[in-house]
């Protein structure tokens, strides 16, 4: 199966739901799922089924690979013909390769130095297009993440509420988050490092997304 069977089945999700008045589900719903969307302001803003499963997607407990939550709305549902595609699903579906990031640093290609960038990235032999893809995405994606981010990878509290204060946009807070931890991160370690700080602001989905960047030919 595909990311579009899976984006297809959480569509029906949504619809069976929202087909009667299922308030009285979502809250339950919400509440088996408290533990995990961990965030008593992330549970307040939960209002209906298609937020519910963004968040539990951005926490890592659904996606393509695990589909575990859209199997309890469906039985919660009695929906037999939604229980069937999604055994299906499960039956068909190849998981793609879970990247560990730290069995990279023997699999990483020696690339030519005229390739890399000088300074942080040249020692660890990333090419400069790929470190700033890696970048890229981080500050389009982080969010409202951007500030446990940024204590994860152990900035001091002045300096994020310095760049807090200096700038509007949260993909410029992050941009800015980056270019402080890329200043003095360790020069062999910084992708590692980059990915256990993603993982401990409870952005998994993020941290699998720079491992595929990872190991991408480009």
């Amino acid at each position: 199966m595909t990311l579009s069977e899976y984006t297809h089945l959480k569509q029906q999700i949504v619809l069976n739901l929202g087909k009667s008045d299922n308030r009285h589900l979502l809250l339950k719903l919400k509440e088996f799922y408290k533990d995990d969307i961990d965030s008593e302001r992330k549970y307040e803003q939960v209002n209906t089924i298609g937020q519910l499963l963004k968040i539990l997607e951005i926490r890592d407990v659904l996606s393509e690979d695990d589909i575990g939550p859209l199997k309890e709305i469906a039985r919660r549902l009695n929906n037999n013909e939604l229980l069937q595609r999604i055994s299906d699903y499960e039956i068909s579906h190849v998981p793609r390769e879970y990247v560990n990031y730290y069995a990279l640093e023997n699999k990483l290609p020696a690339f030519n130095k005229e390739k890399t960038e000088t300074g942080v990235n040249n020692q660890f032999f990333i090419p400069q297009d790929k470190t700033q893809r890696i970048k890229d995405t981080i500050i389009e994606e982080i969010g409202r993440y951007w500030r446990d981010l940024a204590r994860n990878l152990k900035i001091r509290e002045i300096v994020i509420e310095d760049i807090d204060s200096k700038h509007q946009a949260l993909s410029e807070k992050a941009k800015d988050i980056l270019d402080t931890y890329f200043e003095r991160c360790d020069k062999q370690r910084w992708f590692y490092t980059l990915c256990e700080a993603l993982e401990k602001s409870r952005r998994k989905d993020l941290c699998r997304s720079i491992q595929e960047i990872m190991v991408m030919n480009i």
